[in-house]
């Protein structure tokens, strides 16, 4: 069983005025031991060669390039293994103190949570007809008559562009 823990965070204006809070449940990973809460934990990282090779070819076929976060990433990615987590500090239930829960998705905090996420983007782009980079797996190209798409991933953020303004959309 893993633990879990509360993170809060203020968001902030320009000025240093407190827009929003945030709240966050995250997964204690660090206590977490292979072979027993995971198989695999290992993720592909963008090299930095790639994201060059990536705005070294933007800036030879002149277009922009976007670059996004994707803020729930580790959210949206149903998990291989069977997780179980204590109860979030402050919500437990008050007959069953001692429960645990199954968990369907994965968190933030988990060891494994950066490779099922990255497996899940994977899947999808090579779903909708681009093929992986040979050399450097994080590089997604996909053509489109005579317009290229690049999509370079690095964890939860990526950085796309296209000769074609329009397939960025």
């Amino acid at each position: 069983m893993i633990g879990t823990k509360w993170v809060f965070k203020n968001k902030v204006d320009e000025q240093g005025v407190i827009v929003r809070n945030k709240g966050r449940l995250v997964a204690k990973g660090y206590n977490q031991e292979e072979g027993i809460d995971f198989g695999e934990s290992y993720a592909l990282v963008a090299r930095l060669e790639a994201v060059r090779l990536l705005l070294a070819y933007a800036c030879m076929k002149g277009f922009r390039l976007h670059q996004m976060d994707v803020k729930s990433a580790f959210l949206n990615r149903y998990i291989d293994e069977e997780v179980y987590v204590s109860q979030p500090p402050g919500f437990k239930y008050q007959n069953n103190p001692d429960y645990v829960f199954k968990l369907k998705k994965a968190l933030y905090g988990l060891k494994q949570a950066p490779r099922q996420w990255y497996e899940r983007l994977s899947n999808f782009l090579l779903s909708q007809g681009y093929e992986r980079g040979k050399t450097y797996k994080t590089l997604f190209i996909k053509n489109s008559c005579n317009d290229i798409i690049l999509v370079q991933v690095y964890v939860d953020d990526i950085i796309f562009g296209s000769t074609n303004e329009s397939l960025c959309e």
